[in-house]
């Protein structure tokens, strides 16, 4: 199916794709996007019906869906407001479908991600196939390398709830042009949001949490890559809304910095003042996708920065506690899940002495759950290789 769209591109460059709808309800393509929905979990939304609950039911529901589509009953059903904490202290909104719309919309997204794939642009490196935020990192390195260390560090404010719906929605039609098609996705972006029991009316936004949310994010930011990209002596690096343009000189960052806001303005979006900065890489350092840069006496330093860091002790804390009625190999199991997943993002930067740090430091939070207690003999009665050999998950 994906070749037909790669060859119909190749054969027609300037024409939209079309007869798009069949390929979203196909019965594979439904069963794939199910798979996805499912290894993915998430809350119920406001039906109740959880993953579980639409297990045993799905090849009733794939036909249903098919009906609904076929005939234009379909209606999207409004999300569920869900409020999830974020480092600032404050609540992060988020909107979760119900499991039906959820696998519609990773059935939309199986088809029209394969078109948008083929324009989007190297420097865009967030929610995007064979793209991960280690290439991102890397990216950044290779144009600090360059010279490129002045760097705007952007914040676009409460992008999700600001992405205008017209817009969007003709960003979409420039390369589809099957009325069903966008129609489904209007459908979700007008949904509405319950909350406490009220539904609310969404005029703008697009639900973080909604399974299409990111690809729809990226085709609106598209337009700024775009832009961007064409400005001489610059670099933009972007991962969803989260970016950053770099820069050789603190009078380019000055003037990019203008001209990014008109560009902003242009797409109906604003930069958070308090969150964006220019930074001279070589005197500050600055942050992005959980590292910390930083040039010195010439070299470039990538670590994990301190938020980051005390994230993951406060995991740690969480899972080392003392009160927990499990064995120490169940919880070195479920320890050992989180310290190589941190491990394992943070490993390219400079990170050697840290991990010995850290290393010395979950050592002793494992003896003190063993123990029940903290000492500073423990490493004594519980050397490490004891710890190796009688406390495996």
């Amino acid at each position: 199916m994906f070749e037909y769209l790669k060859k119909f591109r190749e054969n027609f460059p300037n024409r939209k794709f079309y007869q798009l709808i069949d390929k979203v309800y196909n019965i594979d393509n439904l069963e794939d996007a199910w798979n996805k929905v499912k290894v993915n979990q998430g809350c119920a939304g406001i039906d109740k019906q959880s993953i579980s609950d639409f297990q045993p039911r799905r090849d009733l529901h794939f036909k249903e869906l098919q009906r609904a589509i076929k005939s234009g009953a379909y209606r999207a059903t409004p999300v569920l407001r869900k409020y999830i904490p974020k480092k600032d202290g404050k609540l992060r909104p988020l909107g979760i479908p119900t499991v039906k719309d959820r696998v519609l919309q990773q059935a939309t997204k199986n088809v029209i991600e394969q078109i948008f794939e083929m324009k989007f642009m190297d420097c865009s490196y967030g929610f995007r196939p064979d793209k991960n935020a280690h290439q991102a990192i890397d990216q950044i390195r290779n144009y600090l390398q360059q010279g490129f260390t002045w760097i705007i560090d952007a914040d676009i404010k409460s992008f999700f709830d600001s992405v205008e719906h017209s817009l969007l929605m003709s960003l979409v039609a420039e390369e589809i042009s099957d009325g069903k098609v966008l129609w489904l996705i209007d459908g979700w972006l007008k949904a509405g949001v319950m909350a406490e029991g009220n539904i609310e009316e969404t005029n703008k936004g697009t639900p973080q949490g909604g399974v299409i949310s990111p690809l729809l994010a990226n085709v609106y930011l598209h337009e700024m890559d775009k832009t961007i990209t064409k400005w001489v002596n610059v670099r933009l690096v972007r991962y969803a809304d989260d970016f950053v343009i770099m820069c050789k000189t603190g009078w380019m960052a000055k003037k990019t910095m203008e001209r990014l806001r008109k560009l902003l303005g242009e797409l109906k979006l604003q930069l958070s003042e308090t969150k964006t900065q220019i930074v001279n890489s070589e005197e500050k350092e600055f942050e992005f996708l959980g590292f910390k840069f930083r040039i010195r006496r010439g070299k470039i330093r990538i670590t994990p920065r301190g938020k980051s860091i005390e994230k993951f002790k406060d995991s740690v804390r969480q899972l080392t506690r003392k009160h927990q009625p499990i064995k120490p190999e169940q919880m070195v199991g479920r320890l050992n899940w989180t310290v190589r997943g941190w491990g394992n993002y943070f490993k390219i930067g400079d990170v050697k002495t840290l991990y010995k740090e850290l290393d010395i430091w979950l050592r002793m939070r494992v003896r003190y759950f063993i123990e029940k207690k903290k000492s500073g003999y423990s490493c004594q009665r519980l050397p490490n290789y004891v710890l190796f050999s009688e406390y495996k998950p």
